[in-house]
């Protein structure tokens, strides 16, 4: 890592990849035409990776987000060449561009990456903002998947192979979560007491200090040996408070609180932060009435100025990793809790944790599933 982070202090762009996957990646503060001429020649879109405050802040999120966390714009005056993109991208970081002067849609993807880096999302957007900030830049990378000569997606075997023809430096993105574990974690266990409850026994509470807020974890049992159950659960007043017909949030931490309990062993997170898929209460209210009005809740998200998800999973993966958990039973029905963990380093095996729709919640329940991968099975 320390060779990638000198080249990168240089100047030079670095090789990212894990097994299936590879990009090229630069800091957005330094990028240069020299390096979007190399993308642009060995790689598929141009991506800007920005952490959700400084798109907030440049108003890029009144552009709608499409194909997850993207927002397509160009500069309404610049040419093509690579040097004119470059400087765009370098006046966009550093907010010399005004609003009305973004093209929309356009042809360099803003990504909205974790400021935590890959300790709170494991993927290449926050990759670059780790490489830049470790070099000493902005908290910006521009990156773009490199494809080989026969048009596929790169992997591992091919990124290393390309790297070493191309001088330059690349480590993967378990590489780079490995390093920074061993220097820093994002999360700190402050509290432990006991917290009798009256439908699921006794559990041990823990409070941890975390960047999305104080989160309490409950444990039961021995967790540090041999598979636990585990729920990490989204924060969801309506739904767990205030049992909520909308959404299958409550039903279903009640069943995995329950399970834990009958099975004597486990582990709940209860996320804060997540509320709405991490839009927050308010937004989230808003988003009931665009859905009142026939959006659907990853449409409605969109309308309001955010992507489908702005939820991840790592600041839960260090809990599971202070509280000595090796081997997970994960409740959960969505997909990308179990790839995020598996980034991590941990076994997991999905437990289904579904609950009987109601007229209320099935379209609800349906947008999971058939926008947002989640593994259920639904009969109207």
């Amino acid at each position: 890592m320390e060779n990638a982070i000198k080249s990168v202090r240089d100047g030079k762009p670095v090789i990212i990849y894990d097994e299936k996957k590879a990009v090229v990646c630069i800091p957005a503060e330094i990028v240069s035409g020299k390096n979007i001429t190399f993308i642009m020649r060995n790689c598929d879109e141009l991506r800007l990776a920005l952490p959700w405050k400084k798109i907030a802040r440049l108003g890029l999120n009144r552009f709608k987000f499409y194909n997850g966390n993207l927002i397509p714009i160009d500069f309404k005056l610049n040419g093509l060449s690579a040097d004119e993109k470059a400087r765009f991208i370098r006046n966009l970081v550093f907010e010399r561009i005004e609003i009305d002067k973004i093209q929309y849609p356009g042809r360099i993807f803003v990504e909205e990456a974790k400021e935590g880096g890959v300790l709170e999302r494991p993927s290449f957007g926050e990759a670059c903002l780790d490489i830049s900030k470790m070099a000493g830049f902005e908290a910006a990378g521009v990156y773009s998947t490199l494809i080989t000569s026969e048009g596929e997606v790169a992997d591992a075997s091919y990124a290393i192979k390309f790297a070493k023809e191309n001088g330059l430096e690349c480590f993967s993105i378990n590489e780079l979560i490995m390093h920074r574990l061993k220097y820093e974690k994002l999360v700190k266990r402050v509290v432990e007491a006991t917290l009798p409850t009256k439908f699921y026994g006794v559990f041990r509470a823990l409070g941890y200090e975390t960047p999305i807020g104080e989160i309490i974890t409950l444990v039961k049992g021995k967790v540090d040996e041999g598979y636990v159950l585990v729920r990490i659960h989204s924060e969801c007043l309506t739904g767990d408070v205030f049992h909520s017909l909308r959404c299958d949030c409550g039903d279903q931490l009640e069943k995995a609180l329950k399970k834990i309990d009958k099975e004597g062993k486990g582990v709940t997170i209860y996320m804060r932060g997540h509320e709405g898929r991490g839009i927050g209460l308010i937004n989230k209210l808003i988003a009931y009435k665009l859905q009142e009005e026939g959006k659907d809740t990853v449409e409605a998200n969109i309308e309001l100025g955010f992507p489908p998800d702005l939820r991840s999973y790592g600041i839960a993966a260090q809990i599971l990793m202070d509280l000595g958990v090796k081997k997970i039973r994960l409740m959960t029905n969505n997909p990308l809790k179990i790839k995020e963990l598996e980034k991590y380093g941990f076994d997991v095996k999905r437990e289904s944790i579904e609950v009987e729709p109601s007229k209320e919640n099935l379209r609800y329940l349906k947008t999971k599933k058939e926008k947002m991968g989640h593994l259920i099975c639904i009969n109207d």
